[in-house]
């Protein structure tokens, strides 16, 4: 298998891995061009998924930790699904209000 080909198959697992929480493949949203921003994942499981991607690619392409890293943030800029802010900005007000609360 030559690199080209082992790069896309890791790509292909690594959009699996984001769209399996969806119930979705790679294969039902290929036609799709813009299917990255129709689902969408939160802050945790995206860190969670980087780090995940990052030991994926140092394993498949043979690569030390800070390129896979930088590999990892290329695919997260280029593919990364949307982050749901809707529970984070939520939990931020909750937050901001327990904190004026406990400064009055």
């Amino acid at each position: 298998m030559t690199k080209r080909e082992k790069t896309r198959d890791l790509f292909v697992e690594l959009i699996n891995e984001q769209l399996k929480e969806h119930g979705v493949t790679y294969e039902d949203v290929k036609n799709n061009p813009q299917w990255y921003m129709e689902y969408k994942t939160t802050k945790e499981k995206e860190e969670a998924f980087i780090e995940h991607a990052i030991n994926r690619i140092r394993k498949v392409l043979k690569i030390n930790k800070n390129m896979a890293t930088k590999e990892a943030q290329w695919f997260i800029l280029q593919w990364g699904l949307t982050l749901d802010m809707s529970n984070s900005n939520k939990e931020d007000t909750t937050q901001q209000k327990n904190v004026n609360k406990k400064t009055l």
